[in-house]
């Protein structure tokens, strides 16, 4: 790290004697190096040999004698003792008595934001202010600010500036994008306990997500090391402003019985370490250092225990990875055993069930650093809830949100907070959970994480409020000065005072109805705005618009009065009342969501345990059918239910080329058998191959291979186009899709070829390319060749090596992939990159609605019968229909009730089922 400029010291009002060295200019402070412990994996990865016990610092003599160490080494070692037992340890000059930011660049001229809204970091509230920075810092906030010579002014035209994100989890600069052997720097693997390892040693600035994630509005980050180890290392907080300048598996901890032994073993010699400094700084200050009478041992030091005894001394802010209950509380008996405090668990999804336990820390309640809806990936992840941010909030536990990068892509995690607040966490709390709560909990909030006097001036402009569904930065500021690149503040559109989070009202049932059930099949659903299908959007402002259903079969769609008066009239004659369910006016109706992913819904419950799965297929196994390997009823399935992704399409797993043919199913099925038959809904949809990096193997070790493999198996399926049998027979004469899961243009490109070459052979193939993240850069050669694409994700990251031309969007690239396919004329559908997130596939769409301005059909389309289409769904209008409490690609509007989808009548406020 040559190139790093030095810094002058921290502003904190610490003894002189405790100054630490000039660090990088891209770190924030070095005093928030932080120690974190994995004791939440039942099995850890890793395969190492452990550090051999020692009893080195226990019973350490204090010996005197005439000659001694030298006076130097004697008087270093008083210096240290008098920084260790420093009484204020976290005391810092108070923000608004600072006069300069130390990164504060010269040259930069001071700035005045004015005519916007400042959203603080701290409340919800909305303050129409200016504000002046300069130094680096804010300096002023009000109204007719008088500016000093030469000030910058940016006219904010009604747009919210608020202070710059805090991301208190991630491995950003130390496992960077692409992946490569080469970029993953975040983990060191030689033995499962590493308290010495430094994230700061491993951090490269050249990290191409660093511009990504400053775009995102995230202006520091706690960059950890990984956390395969018991003990992971020291972390650091860093700035994201650009600056110049051996192993054997039989010693692994294999339970958590092994790992809590680990951890109390370290720790015990930490404290014996402590133990004998503390005892050798009392020797040393009961003499006199003048003479000849010193100690004759130096001050006790160990680089591998220093993090460990500045936890116990509390120079070190401890967070640890952590997810289930029983983990979280051993964590905390631990923290009373050794006595430290506990900052921040990490990860912590099954925290939300013990906050009385976590009250129980040493002397400190830690915050809790989480994901808004992470959930089912591991074992540890099963029990997680979307309301454990507001169950924490509630608790009086504070609550963090963290990416965890490249985990969750940290350019967008303003997202999980807009997410824990559709799922009720407050609307300050939501916000501050990604600025002012992490910065407290890393000790940072005397210079970050809000917007007032003193406080460094890295702020954001935004585009509309960050809690908004598809809220993006206009403008980033880190120290006072602008970063990214080629923004033309005169382009910002003039906005009134921003709107806020949009909430609806839950479905509210008649009271003299029935309760809304799994056996109601006949009803009356009212107050409906908007009713959307393929064919048409019907929209009535007064929300007058209507769904009738008899005997479980949707009867009337729209005004709906003649049939809704004949109803009534016939269950009248019978005795009964008609039951009617009233969504306020703001109703919408769409059909079935759709689900078409490479996650393998239905065929696998928990990605990290073979055993909950089907399985991989091997060349010599004949084609698998998926529908052969679903389970109905599992975790990921019910959550796509319940929220409106009634159908899914999974292929089988495989270790090379051909997947195999994949299924459509209904979520809401309790069996293959359900509701005659509906249970499955097309055993047979598309042929399913993949290409590039990821099918290479023993039998197609490289991707020539893997295209002359499909080429051939195509070809030969020319001679026998009337086999009834052979998927490659039905892919080569069009009635079953080819699906190829591909990412690299190139690759797409020679698979277009083959299709053209075939098809000068008599072949139509229904081509479709899945993931396809550089598909936008040949979008021409897709329209003229009908080759249809399921993009997955829309929020694409360029972590693969050859699939980096990922467009990042606004406000780097005016574009996104999807935008550019769709203005080329491509059909294209959207698809989740990982299970959890399938649940949120309109929120995804929605956001793709706003940046092309598309109508709720076509939106729709992108979910429903596009992807219907393009994996070859013969029967698509009756797969069932979803009613939303309002706008569905709007953050508040919750899933009223499902029609169809697998189950018999009506499922109302299905979430609480």
């Amino acid at each position: 790290m040559s190139d790093y400029q030095q810094l002058p010291q921290h502003d904190r009002q610490d003894d002189p004697q405790d100054d630490e060295p000039s660090r990088p200019a891209w770190v924030l402070s070095r005093n928030q190096k932080i120690v974190l412990l994995v004791a939440a994996t039942a099995l850890l990865a890793t395969s190492a040999y452990l550090i051999g016990a020692s009893n080195e610092f226990a019973h350490h003599p204090v010996d005197f004698q005439q000659a001694g160490i030298s006076l130097e080494r004697f008087e270093a070692g008083l210096s240290k003792c008098k920084a260790i037992r420093r009484k204020h340890k976290h005391v810092y000059v108070a923000p608004e008595e600072r006069l300069i930011n130390e990164r504060f660049v010269n040259g930069t001229a001071p700035t005045l934001f004015k005519n916007g809204f400042i959203l603080d970091g701290v409340s919800a509230e909305l303050q129409r202010k200016d504000l002046l920075v300069d130094q680096g810092l804010i300096v002023q906030i009000g109204s007719d600010i008088q500016p000093p010579k030469k000030t910058v002014v940016v006219d904010l035209k009604g747009h919210i500036i608020s202070p710059g994100i805090v991301d208190m989890h991630s491995h950003l600069g130390v496992f960077g994008w692409p992946y490569l052997a080469a970029t993953r720097d975040f983990i060191e693997r030689i033995v499962p306990v590493t308290p010495y390892v430094r994230s700061i040693d491993g951090f490269n600035p050249g990290d191409l997500a660093i511009e990504r994630t400053v775009s995102g509005g995230v202006t520091s980050s706690l960059v950890l090391p990984g956390s395969d180890n018991v003990i992971g290392g020291e972390s650091f907080a860093f700035k994201l402003r650009p600056v110049s300048t051996l192993s054997t598996e039989d010693m692994m901890p294999m339970s958590r019985l092994g790992e809590g032994w680990l951890l109390r073993e370290q720790f015990e010699k930490a404290t014996l370490l402590q133990h004998a400094q503390d005892d050798w700084c009392d020797a040393a200050e009961s003499q006199p250092f003048f003479g000849r009478h010193r100690l004759n041992t130096a001050f006790p030091e160990d680089l591998k225990y220093e993090s460990l005894v500045g936890i116990l001394r509390d120079d070190v802010r401890l967070n640890i990875h952590c997810y289930e209950t029983h983990d979280i509380e051993a964590m905390v008996r631990h923290s009373n055993e050794f006595k430290f405090k506990i900052r921040a668990f990490h990860h912590g999804l099954d925290a939300y069930r013990v906050p009385e336990v976590l009250k129980r820390a040493y002397k400190h309640i830690p915050t809790v650093a989480t994901f808004a809806t992470s959930y089912g990936y591991k074992k540890e992840a099963f029990q997680a809830s979307v309301n454990g941010p507001k169950i924490l909030a509630e608790a009086g536990i504070s609550v963090a949100l963290k990416s965890d990068h490249p985990v969750i892509n940290s350019q967008h995690l303003v997202y999980e907070a807009q997410k824990a607040r559709h799922y009720g966490l407050a609307e300050d709390l939501a916000f501050a959970a990604v600025t002012s709560v992490p910065a407290k909990a890393l000790g940072l909030d005397h210079r970050i994480g809000k917007i007032a006097i003193g406080m460094d001036a890295d702020v954001v402009i935004w585009e509309r409020h960050p809690l908004a569904l598809g809220a993006r930065p206009l403008q980033v500021y880190i120290d006072g000065i602008a970063q990214i690149k080629g923004v033309d503040e005169s382009e910002w559109k003039q906005v009134e005072k921003p709107s806020k989070f949009a909430e609806y009202a839950d479905l509210q049932v008649d009271k003299s109805a029935k309760t809304c059930g799994l056996d109601s099949r006949t009803g009356i659903f009212k107050g409906i705005q908007k009713i959307v299908s393929k064919k048409e959007e019907k929209y009535n402002n007064a929300g007058h618009l209507k769904v009738v259903l008899k005997d479980g079969h949707v009867i009337c769609q729209g005004l709906c009065d003649h049939e809704v008066q004949l109803l009534r009239d016939e269950k009248h004659r019978q005795g009964e009342a008609v039951p009617e369910y009233d969504l306020g006016g703001k109703g919408v109706l769409l059909p079935a969501l759709l689900s078409v992913s490479t996650l393998n819904l239905g065929l696998i419950e928990i990605p990290t345990e073979e055993s909950t799965g089907n399985g991989a297929d091997s060349l010599e196994t004949p084609m698998g059918y998926a529908a052969d390997g679903l389970k109905f009823g599992g975790l990921h399935m019910e959550e796509a239910f319940k929220a409106g992704i009634l159908v899914g399409v999974t292929a089988p797993t495989s270790a090379h080329v051909v997947q195999g043919v994949s299924v459509a199913f209904s979520t809401g099925a309790k069996d293959a058998l359900s509701l005659n038959d509906t249970g499955i809904l097309q055993e047979k949809t598309a042929l399913h191959i993949r290409i590039g990096h990821s099918a290479k193997s023993k039998l197609f070790p490289t991707i020539s291979s893997q295209i002359a493999f499909l080429r051939k198996k195509l070809n030969d399926a020319l001679n026998r186009v009337f086999e009834q049998d052979d998927p490659f027979a039905l892919a080569v004469r069009g009635s079953l899709p080819l699906v190829v899961e591909v990412y690299n243009r190139d690759e797409m490109v020679r698979l277009v070829q083959v299709k053209r070459d075939l098809e000068h052979l008599g072949a139509r193939i229904l081509l479709v390319f899945q993931g396809a993240t550089e598909a936008w850069t040949i979008a021409e050669h897709l329209t003229e060749n009908n080759v249809g694409v399921i993009l997955q994700s829309y929020h694409c990251r360029p972590d693969r090596w050859t699939a980096q031309q990922c467009l990042a969007g606004p406000p780097l690239t005016k574009e996104t992939g999807l935008t550019a396919l769709i203005r080329a004329g491509v059909k294209v559908g959207l698809a989740a990159e990982v299970s959890e997130s399938v649940r949120e596939l309109s929120w995804t769409a929605a956001e793709a609605r706003s940046d092309l301005g598309l109508t709720t059909q076509e939106a729709a389309g992108l979910l429903s019968w596009n992807l219907a289409e393009l994996v070859g769904i013969k029967n698509a209008d009756n797969m069932g229909m979803v009613l939303y409490s309002g706008n569905p690609f709007e953050f508040g509007a919750k899933v009223s009730a499902i029609i169809g989808g697998g189950r018999p009548g009506i499922a109302c406020n299905p979430r609480a089922q």
